[in-house]
C-alpha cells in the first residue's frame, strides 16, 4: 500500500510521540519499581550549628558563664538524662581550658568555677562531656579550682549554687542530694565507685558543702545594689 506525502507525514508525527512516550514509561518503570511516578525531592534542611559552638538559643550553655566551648574532648549529643551536677575538685589553680582542649588528656567537664567565683563553660549539658566514666550519659559535672584538703571558698559556693539554679530551671535538676549514681540531684564523684573511676573526690569537706551550695540555688537572686 502506497502513502501520500501528508499521510507519511502524519505517520512520521504520530510515530514520535510513540516512540517519546515508551522512552518516558521506561524511565519511570526503571526508577520505580511499582510503577508510580517518581516525586521531586524536597532540599535537605540546613545543618544546625555544631554542638561545641554556642548558639545563643539553646538551653544547654548557662547565660553569665564564660563560654569557652572546647573541639574535642567530649561527646555531641549523647546525653541519656539529665538527673542533676557532680561535683569535682581539680586538685590544682587555673583554667581548665587548655587542659581539656589537649587530644593527650581525654578529659573534660562541663564546667569549672575559680577560687574567686569565676564560671566558665566548656561543654554544653545537651552533650556529653568526659568527666566521671559511666556516669557521664546521666550527669553534668563542675570541677572547682583548689584541693581535697580545703574547702570551697564563699565565691565558690556562691557559684555553684547559681549553676544549679539554673539547671533547675532549664533542666528540672532536683534541689536535693544525690549519693548514688541512680539518684538525682547534686553528687559527687566517689558516689560513682569503681565505674566512674573509683575516685574520693571532691573530699569529704567540699562534699559536705553541698546542702549550703542546694540552699543558695533555691533562694530568689538577691537584687542589684541601689543606683
Amino acid at each position: 500500500m502506497t502513502t501520500s506525502p501528508k499521510e507519511r507525514k502524519v505517520l512520521t508525527r504520530r510515530h514520535l510521540l510513540a516512540v517519546a512516550a515508551t522512552a518516558a514509561m521506561v524511565v519511570v518503570a526503571e526508577s520505580l519499581p511499582d510503577g508510580t511516578a517518581p516525586t521531586a525531592k524536597a532540599e535537605p534542611p540546613a545543618p544546625k550549628p555544631g554542638p561545641s559552638t554556642p548558639s545563643g538559643t539553646g538551653t544547654g550553655w548557662m547565660p553569665g558563664a564564660e563560654r569557652k566551648p572546647l573541639n574535642r574532648n567530649f561527646t555531641p549529643g549523647a546525653r541519656d538524662a539529665q538527673r542533676g551536677l557532680i561535683l569535682h575538685v581539680q586538685e590544682g589553680e587555673g583554667s581548665l581550658y587548655d587542659r581539656f582542649s589537649d587530644p593527650k588528656q581525654r578529659s573534660s567537664a562541663h564546667f569549672w568555677v575559680s577560687q574567686a567565683g569565676e564560671i566558665e563553660q566548656y561543654v554544653s549539658v545537651d552533650d556529653r562531656a568526659w568527666t566521671q566514666g559511666s556516669g557521664n550519659p546521666s550527669w553534668a559535672s563542675v570541677e572547682t579550682s583548689g584541693f581535697a584538703t580545703r574547702p570551697l571558698t564563699d565565691a565558690q559556693v556562691d557559684a555553684v549554687a547559681r549553676i544549679y539554679a539554673w539547671g533547675m530551671a532549664e533542666h528540672d535538676w532536683p534541689q536535693a542530694l544525690a549519693d548514688s549514681p541512680d539518684a538525682r540531684g547534686l553528687g559527687t564523684h566517689h558516689m560513682g565507685g569503681a565505674d566512674w573511676g573509683g575516685h574520693e573526690c571532691p573530699g569529704s569537706l567540699r562534699s559536705a558543702q553541698r546542702e549550703d551550695i542546694l540552699r543558695r540555688a533555691g533562694e530568689p537572686p538577691a537584687a542589684p545594689p541601689a543606683a
